[in-house]
């Protein structure tokens, strides 16, 4: 439980001790990546779609990342769930480095990247 006295702000830090984070809301995250990747045949979607729901997934990896890095640190080093994990979170780090480039076509591969991404890491989170 976090101090509630005035001035205090807790941190991530003190969360972590504590185990008061926040659990993951896997169903607006499961929604953002449908609505993300859902398929509209040749038509682009809005580019203002494209970035709402860019920002989003951007936001959701960025939570499930913290998740993942608190999953791979209680695993043994060097094992195989370790690596998978590592391997997910280089993933993740490398989607979230990434630009969507010039024009809708090309911002929209990368939203629908990020989706997949996102649906992957919240399935393997929710194990």
């Amino acid at each position: 439980m976090h101090d509630t006295t005035p001035g205090h702000r807790a941190t991530r830090f003190t969360s972590m001790l504590t185990g008061d984070s926040a659990p993951l809301d896997l169903v607006t995250i499961r929604a953002t990546v449908r609505r993300a990747l859902q398929d509209r045949g040749p038509v682009l979607p809005r580019p203002e779609e494209v970035a709402e729901l860019t920002a989003a997934l951007r936001g959701h990896l960025q939570v499930m990342l913290e998740q993942a890095l608190d999953c791979v640190g209680r695993l043994d080093r060097r094992t195989g769930p370790w690596h998978r994990w590592q391997t997910l979170i280089d993933r993740v780090r490398m989607d979230l480095a990434r630009d969507a480039g010039p024009g809708l076509r090309s911002a929209t591969c990368h939203m629908q990247e990020l989706g997949r991404t996102a649906r992957y890491l919240a399935d393997c989170l929710d194990e």
